[in-house]
């Protein structure tokens, strides 16, 4: 018995805003975007800092979240995805065979969350002190309010 998992989760942030095609008439609306992905680590050679960006294609077939995906995503959110990966070929105007590899959101086998609506600031960063300040504008939980208030007592 073979069996085999084809999965793809990633966090990162829209690169523009989502492109949006009716499909078929009366049968929704296809939803497509890209999503960075970035690693940073530090030169052991050098000391600088490094940093190394993926784009990720990613296709959402999924009526209902086509409609979220047009009304809450932008060019900066932050957005949670989890689907499939799969590989589509075409021939080009040149005849050239085209490959591209999507991570595609079904119907029943695939979720997106909006973590957050971060805004461009105009220069390929995203504005982080906005989404930060608001974070640090939550309220506290009344229990991480004072260390005395614990009770440390064994519930037993």
């Amino acid at each position: 018995m073979s069996q085999s998992v084809n999965r793809a989760i990633i966090i990162g942030h829209l690169g523009r805003d989502p492109d949006l095609a009716a499909r078929r008439e009366g049968e929704g609306k296809i939803a497509s975007f890209g999503v960075a992905t970035s690693e940073t680590w530090t030169d052991r050679a050098s000391g600088e800092r490094r940093e190394k960006t993926q784009w990720h294609r990613v296709v959402s077939f999924n009526d209902h979240l086509s409609a979220v995906i047009e009304r809450r995503c932008q060019k900066g959110t932050l957005v949670y995805v989890e689907g499939h990966l799969e590989t589509r070929k075409w021939t080009d105007q040149q005849g050239q065979d085209r490959y591209v590899t999507e991570i595609i959101i079904d119907r029943f086998d695939g979720n997106l969350k909006v973590l957050a609506n971060g805004r461009s600031t105009g220069d390929g960063r995203f504005d982080e002190e906005r989404l930060s300040r608001s974070a640090a504008q939550r309220p506290v939980p009344a229990a991480a309010s004072s260390a005395q208030e614990v009770d440390d007592e064994i519930p037993f």
